[in-house]
């Protein structure tokens, strides 16, 4: 054995000593320790390093260096190590078992290369055992080539190392007979580094002049063959991309002698494969004696597929070491990490931030930055990268199946930086296919996938308007993407982390303003929370506890979705931010969802919150809402209300806003939609409904087109209010014409409503049916509502809806069902803990009876 093969059979022992089937660097401070207890000598982690390739060596190892390893895996020394392994050489009488010692050796430092090259430990990946047995297929039938082909980032070389280990290494391997030699790129480099051809290689390590040369003697000496021969080479396009390396790869194929114990595997990208297909469908032999596999896509020519749901919960519970379900990531990142890649790109940002959340859909955008960010804005020739992505991005047009631009039209781009674009390409970041559609195949050139592609659009978009978002900004993303696709929807969110990141909040106004459809304008407010949540969290952010200013809170106030994510977004803030006025009005939106909620233990801390800051209440908002929520509060608990002094402030406020001067919507503050909202709800709750009536009249008088606004949800309410008042009124024909009016503005793709809103219609409409008998559609209406307030937890209007159920039940045929629905209100109180306060009750008045009997019950039941 030569000096090289010693050294890598002392490391593979070193490894078996220390435990460990692979090593990265961490482990070499782990070995270092085990040496110096087992010897009492002391080798550093750098010598361990260098030892396994870890880190530059530029002398050869001291004598001490190998004599201590020597003695940790129980030699005398270095000497007795290498006359050990000698005649353990000169001992093996087998030709094969003389080949399968080297090409173990080989195989064993490749598999150790993939398995440290892997961006995820390879303990965590998932080893894709559904593959095994079209391979297994492969390996006992009559053909001798293969192909494992997929784009940049699809784990081709950890799907060959789990390959390799499962038939032929493992200790329970169903192939321990064969040999097997796993060469990959690190081999092949270190080869051309050395001087020597593949050719030389080949014959100084396996005695043979060729593989042609080994197949033959193989051929003509049966029985020295004790298996097969598996060779597998991965790795390889960069050298594949040269025509020189091509040529002689093309000659080495076709130099293959027909057998039935060479199996040759190839890990190729799929423009490698595309190159190399001519020259195997001309060659009739090559044909018939290559397999493409079950698994082969004709469309991708790829034959390793995306990561199923259980591969990527499986990796991930490796990474974040606990067990991780489908519900506890997003659904948009589940499918980007269908794409091992991404994975990659997750361990490697986790490492750097230890806030991210699996269940926060920012995050695909967030791997996608960190990507290029690392492989383009931050590396070399950056500059030149980012023109040719750009201009890549400018010329591509929509085909029937992919995002590409024929090669032709960028090759002066190309021309101009090739070095810049071969580093792309060998990035993984744009990809080059042949089009094999057309009379003449044609190169073409697409991004990794559609996702960065949509990046680029979006800094096109950025570099237009110099990095200033505005309302042209929001404009021209309107109009240049159709509406209802995921490229609009992505370029939104691209444009929402855009503003965040740079603290431009009022920008995100014109989404609303503008007439994007209100599924776009939900899922940008959802998204607003999302990444306001992640910047707030982040170190050296522009968003963060000293620049939240009114802008965040007016965009909080004209949502209120209501929904488990605003919540926590509203407290999460709160918490942090130092702008004591923001934070007071953040505190009033969270009563807000405190009395929604019915949550008194919530609702009693944020008091106590805004009850240090009343004098200032007092200067903030046009009437105090400590004592607006005081009155709820109370009526959460059974306290006994001290309504005069309440009620002379109201209609003192109506007063003054009656006698503004009338003033455009836009004018309308925060603070005037937070008071106004609890005025109108303490009035309702009041049964004060002539003068709730009255107060919504002054609204109008001082904002005319109030009703008009389609960008806020405040207008719904304030109709929806307007129509449950005239109800209470009996003005049931005002009642009906509010609810067409309202189905008109809700049928226009372009309103902004929420589900809360959705769920406040059904609530109305509702009692206007059954305020007019027509019970049948009240329960219609009644059951779309508790449909909306069951998906979304909208405890205090599942409780008005099921107490409404409940009155109209009483005046129809299926009487009989109202104690099914008493059952199911008392259970759903019990189950959450809840009261049942006066503010729940919005059926008519003949209803109260019953209700004061249920609430009488309720509260019997909590003693």
């Amino acid at each position: 054995m030569n000096a090289n093969d010693l050294l890598i059979e002392l490391r593979k022992f070193v490894l078996i000593k220390s435990g460990l089937r692979n090593i990265d660097p961490a482990h070499c401070k782990i070995i270092s320790e085990y040496v110096f207890q087992e010897t009492k000598n002391y080798v550093s982690e750098t010598t361990i390093k260098r030892f396994f390739g870890f880190a530059n060596t530029l002398h050869k190892f001291s004598l001490f260096t190998l004599n201590s390893l020597s003695q940790y895996i129980g030699y005398n020394d270095w000497d007795s190590f290498c006359k050990d392994k000698e005649n353990q050489t000169t001992s093996v009488q087998s030709i094969w078992q003389d080949l399968k010692l080297k090409a173990h050796a080989i195989t064993e430092i490749s598999l150790i290369a993939n398995k440290n090259n892997s961006g995820v430990p390879f303990n965590a990946t998932a080893n894709r055992s559904f593959f095994y047995p079209d391979f297994d297929y492969f390996l006992k039938n009559n053909y001798q080539f293969t192909t494992v082909s997929a784009q940049p980032g699809q784990g081709k070389s950890i799907l060959l190392a789990h390959m390799v280990e499962y038939f032929f290494l493992s200790e329970n391997a169903l192939y321990k007979n064969d040999i097997v030699l796993l060469v990959n790129s690190t081999s092949i480099n270190t080869i051309i580094q050395n001087g020597n051809t593949l050719k030389d290689w080949f014959l100084k390590e396996f005695k043979f002049g060729s593989l042609t040369e080994l197949i033959s003697f193989f051929k003509k000496n049966p029985e020295k063959r004790e298996g097969r021969f598996i060779i597998i080479v991965d790795g390889i396009d960069e050298h594949l991309a040269r025509s020189n390396y091509f040529k002689t790869f093309i000659d080495f194929l076709y130099s293959i002698e027909e057998n039935n114990f060479v199996k040759l595997i190839f890990g190729l990208r799929t423009n490698s494969w595309i190159n190399l297909q001519p020259a195997i469908y001309g060659s009739a032999s090559l044909t018939k004696a290559w397999y493409t596999g079950l698994f082969y896509d004709e469309d991708t020519l790829s034959n390793v597929p995306s990561l199923n749901v259980d591969e990527v919960l499986y990796t991930l519970s490796h990474i974040e070491n606990k067990i991780i379900n489908r519900a506890d990531v997003s659904a948009p990142l589940l499918a980007q990490f269908k794409t091992p890649f991404w994975l990659q790109v997750y361990f490697k940002l986790k490492d750097e931030n230890h806030h991210l959340e699996l269940n926060n859909p920012l995050l695909c955008y967030e791997l996608i930055n960190y990507f290029l960010e690392k492989r383009v804005f931050l590396a070399k020739k950056s500059t030149e990268k980012i023109f040719l992505l750009k201009k890549i991005s400018d010329c591509i047009s929509e085909g029937n199946k992919k995002l590409r631009v024929a090669k032709e039209k960028i090759l002066s781009y190309i021309n101009c930086y090739p070095d810049a674009y071969e580093e792309l390409l060998h990035a993984g970041i744009i990809i080059e296919e042949k089009r094999l559609s057309t009379t003449i195949p044609t190169e073409i050139v697409r991004f990794l996938n559609d996702d960065i592609y949509t990046y680029f659009l979006f800094i096109q978009i950025t570099d237009k308007f110099e990095y200033k978002p505005c309302k042209s900004f929001f404009e021209h993303i309107l109009n240049s993407f159709p509406g209802q696709t995921s490229r609009r929807d992505h370029i939104l969110n691209w444009a929402i982390r855009f503003c965040i990141n740079r603290n431009e909040i009022a920008a995100l106004k014109s989404i609303f303003r503008l007439p994007f459809t209100n599924s776009e304008k939900n899922s940008a407010f959802d998204f607003i929370c999302y990444v306001s949540k992640y910047e707030l969290g982040k170190p050296n952010s522009n968003f963060n506890k000293l620049s939240i200013g009114i802008d965040f809170i007016d965009i909080m106030a004209t949502g209120r979705t209501m929904s488990n994510l605003y919540k926590e977004t509203i407290k999460t803030i709160s918490e942090n931010v130092l702008n004591e006025d923001v934070q007071i009005m953040l505190h009033v939106i969270e009563c807000n969802v405190n009395l929604i909620d019915v949550d008194k233990v919530a609702l009693a801390n944020t008091m106590q919150l805004l009850k240090r800051n009343y004098k200032r209440l007092n200067e903030l908002f046009p009437i105090n809402p400590y004592d607006l929520i005081l009155y709820f509060y109370n009526n959460l608990v059974n306290k006994p209300n001290e309504s005069k002094t309440l009620e002379d402030k109201i209609i003192k406020l109506c007063q003054e806003i009656d006698q503004s001067k009338p003033l455009k919507n836009e004018e309308i503050t925060s603070a005037e939609i937070l008071s106004y909202r609890l005025v109108l709800i303490t009035l309702f709750s009041q049964k004060s409904y002539a003068e709730c009536h009255r107060f919504i009249m002054a609204i109008l008088s001082k904002y005319p087109n109030i009703f008009y606004v389609r960008h806020s949800v405040f207008s719904p309410f304030l109709l929806l209010h307007l129509g449950q008042t005239y109800i209470k009124l009996n003005y049931f024909k005002k009642a009906q014409r509010i609810i067409q009016f309202v189905d008109k503005i809700i049928s226009s793709d372009y309103t902004y409503y929420t589900n809360f809103i959705s769920a406040s219609f059904s609530v109305f409409k509702a009692n206007f049916y059954s305020a007019t008998h027509n019970y049948e559609q009240a329960l219609i209406e009644t059951n779309i509502g508790l449909e909306i307030t069951r998906k979304n937890d909208f405890k205090m209007f599942e409780i008005a809806l099921l107490l409404s159920k409940i009155d109209t039940l009483k005046h129809t045929e299926e009487s009989e069902e109202v104690s099914n629905v008493i059952k199911e209100l008392l259970n759903f109180l019990t189950v959450h803990k809840l009261s049942m306060p006066d503010y729940s009750n919005l059926s008519s008045h003949e209803f109260e009876h019953t209700f004061k009997i249920l609430k009488s019950y309720r509260r019997h039941q909590n003693l």
